[in-house]
């Protein structure tokens, strides 16, 4: 499946400086198309054959290429400049908590000062230490820092990120709303 198009649209939608938890809101009151639709574009889920020509105009416009639609089709097009794993690290980073940073020093074992050359670029981790971030982040195993954008992911991707998601989701609920999910959710949590 291609979905060349959903990642140049979010990195274009990021470089534009519009925040990722805005992407679905942007994109919905721009196009008119139904959220569930630019959901699925978003998180990939919608393949590149699938969007009609208009569409991709409407989404090429809207990340200012104008009449240059044909560029959205391209693999990378929108990342060809980009630093993917100084992005991925300034993403990863600035996602910890109060204290984070240095507990995940820790857990590294390098000096709270390393993460800060991580982020200005005047160091890059070691290929172990990158994959201990992978481990530590609770991203997937096979997650390539160097080379997968996760920080043009729609979807939370870090354990941190996915329980704040779930956080924000049940503080969210009405109360028919919770009485109803209740039971599943204590069955499933209880089962753990």
């Amino acid at each position: 499946m291609s979905c060349h198009i959903s990642m140049n649209v979010r990195c274009l939608l990021w470089r534009k400086g519009v925040p990722r938890s805005g992407w679905l809101a942007e994109l919905a009151r721009r196009t008119g198309l139904p959220r569930a639709r630019i959901n699925s574009f978003l998180n990939g889920d919608t393949d590149d054959a699938a969007l009609e020509q208009h569409e991709v105009a409407m989404l090429a416009e809207i990340v200012g290429l104008g009449e240059e639609a044909d560029h959205l089709r391209h693999a990378g097009y929108a990342l060809d400049d980009c630093d993917v794993l100084s992005e991925n690290l300034r993403y990863l980073l600035n996602s910890l908590g109060r204290g984070g940073k240095k507990a995940l020093a820790g857990d590294l074992g390098v000096d709270p000062t390393t993460l800060s050359r991580w982020l200005n670029g005047s160091f890059v981790p070691q290929t172990s230490t990158l994959r201990q971030l992978v481990s530590n982040f609770g991203l997937p195993p096979n997650t390539d820092l160097e080379e997968d954008p996760i920080f043009l992911s729609a979807e939370p991707i870090s354990a941190t990120e996915r329980r704040s998601w779930l956080h924000g989701r049940i503080e969210d609920l009405q109360a028919d709303e919770l009485r109803a999910l209740y039971p599943a959710l204590r069955r499933l949590l209880e089962e753990r």
